[in-house]
Order: C-alpha cells, then structure tokens, then sequence
C-alpha cells in the first residue's frame, strides 16, 4: 500500500498559500448545515462537532479508484490555519522522497537536471513493455526500448525529456494532453479516472466553491481570481521502487473559504494516478475541514474489486487520520 503521507508533504509545501485576500463578508452556515450537504447523518455530524474524525463513504468513480473522505472540525478560521501552515509538512520531510524540483511555467529539460538514475533505473526502463509493470505510452514505450544496450546517462537523459513533455502536454491541455498507458492491447486512460473524480468532488466544493471546482474540469483554460498553482516532479523510492511522480497543486480562495487540490497527473510505477482535494469551509464558531482522495491503480480493477477496494481505502483513511490528528494538535 502507497503511503499517503507524500501527498501532505505537497500541500505543505504550498500551505501558506492558504493565506488569500478575503472576499466580501457573507453570513456564514453552521456546521451542521456543511455536514448535512455533504451528506454526513445525524451521529456523524455530532461525532465531528464533538472534535472527532469522521471517514465519510466516497463512491468509486471506476474500477480502480480507492477513495475516501474525513471531514473534522477546527477552532480557527481559514485565514488563520492558513497563516499556520495546516499541512505542516515539506517534500524533504518525506523519507520517500529521493530528489525533487519544481517546474518553471514554459518548462524546461534544466528544471530536470536534478533528476539523476541508477544503472538499474536505465535497465527496467530500456527493457520497457507493454503492461502494467510500468506506466509509459506506446511512444514512450518504443523511444526507451531504441536506448537498449545505450549508457545510462541516454536512458536518463530520455526520461527527463518524457517528463517534460508530459508536463507540457497537460499544461498546454489540461486532463485532454494526459497520455494514456499502454497495458498490451488495451490502454488505461488515468485522465478520465481524474475527470470522474473532478465531477464527482463533495466536501462543500461544489456549492462553495464552484469556480473553483470547475477549474479541475476545464484547467488550464478555467482559472479563478488570485489561484496559486505549483508543478513538482518527484523521484520517490515506493516500497523499494523508484517512482517518478509529476504533480499540479492548485491553491484558491473563495470569499473566505479555502481550498487545495493536489493532482499526480503521471507515476511511473505502482498506481496510475491521485487527486486529493483539501478544502476548508468557515462555520458559526470555526472551520470544517475535509479532504477527499481518489488513487487509481490497476491492482484493484476486475474481478473482486470492490471487495479489495473496500479494504484498501479502510487502511488509506486510518492512515490519513492519524496524519491529521497530529496536524489538527499544531494548529490549536
């Protein structure tokens, strides 16, 4: 099971960004009124008032999606667990992480050079087929098998322009310039997993957000006033494999709610893909906070998914709880 505390270490990379120019004022629900809209019952909702985490039910928008949400209840405004960095995590705090750099807004092979691999790394890649081994397209998979038997140093230099080229094609396009991979006659299409999972986002964002929420549909043409967005790539070692990983983290500000949306548009290796949404709502007396992941991988798909599926994000949401306890005690 991926651990998911690398996409907290994203969020905290851009959690001061929470910190936005406030809109005019408006009369602010209860929390009651949030949770009833998001569906929680009558003893959820109480749960959370009482300070506890509550895991909400996140239907499956496919075969291979893991989701789930929690939604809990903080003292503070928006503004201020901005201000405090509410993720309070950085990418280097993640003991995955391997390397790591941001990419500039063109995009570029130098905002790569960071990225370094191993001989072993150069094998796998130049040895690539068709599967569910790794994540690449049928182009992909051809340039990196024409590299057999070449230096290392090719098979990286290969890479990083894949990356970048991935990179550009989905900030030029959005969800429509993500490739899809090729599994050896058939394809996975991680772009319409994300798109479902866009469609289908709660936790209050689509009453309370709605620009923004539309923004995951249509980006990059769909944008909303002063929104923040940040590019990494990052090479992790995920249960002993490495895995590069790019990811788009979108930060907005709606009046006085706030919300950040993290998306690993590619991943080499394990799963095929994330989105989490993080949003914070301001209530009567605080803030409800959620935050509702989707992870998509092909080891959930077919037969006996939604039983492997219940299971897997049973554990993802213990996990996510213990991570924002901890978060939730620094910001008190």
């Amino acid at each position: 099971m991926m651990r998911f505390r690398r996409m907290l270490a994203v969020l905290g990379v851009v959690g001061a960004s929470l910190a936005g120019p406030a809109g005019p004022a408006q009369a602010q629900p209860s929390a009651d009124q949030v949770m009833t809209e998001m569906g929680l019952s009558a003893g959820d909702r109480q749960r959370v008032v009482n300070g506890e985490f509550v895991t909400t039910e996140v239907g499956a928008v496919s075969e291979r999606d893991l989701s789930f949400a929690i939604a809990f209840l903080l003292r503070a405004s928006p503004d201020v667990l901005g201000k405090q960095e509410v993720a309070g995590e950085h990418i280097t705090a993640d003991s995955e992480v391997q390397q790591y750099g941001r990419f500039s807004p063109a995009g570029s092979l130098a905002d790569l050079a960071g990225l370094q691999i191993t001989t072993d790394e150069a094998s796998t890649l130049s040895n690539a087929q068709p599967g569910e081994a790794l994540n690449l397209s049928t182009g992909e998979i051809a340039a990196f098998q024409a590299l057999r038997g070449r230096a290392p140093a090719a098979v990286q230099q290969q890479l990083q322009r894949m990356l970048l080229a991935r990179y550009q094609a989905y900030r030029g396009a959005g969800l429509a310039g993500i490739a899809p991979y090729d599994r050896g006659g058939s394809a996975t299409e991680v772009a319409e997993d994300l798109r479902r999972a866009s469609q289908a986002a709660k936790g209050g964002l689509q009453k309370y957000m709605p620009a923004f929420h539309a923004v995951l549909l249509g980006y990059p043409k769909a944008t909303v006033p002063g929104m923040r967005e940040h590019f990494f790539w990052v090479k992790y070692a995920i249960q002993g494999k490495p895995t590069y990983v790019l990811t788009h983290v979108l930060v907005a500000a709606d009046g006085v709610a706030r919300a950040v949306v993290s998306r690993q548009f590619y991943v080499s290796t394990g799963y095929n893909g994330e989105q989490a949404i993080a949003a914070f709502l301001p209530v009567q007396g605080g803030t409800v906070a959620t935050y509702e992941s989707h992870a998509f991988t092909d080891q959930v798909a077919g037969f006996g998914s939604w039983a492997k599926r219940s299971i897997g994000s049973r554990i993802m949401a213990a996990q996510m709880k213990k991570m924002f306890e901890a978060e939730r005690r620094m910001v008190r």
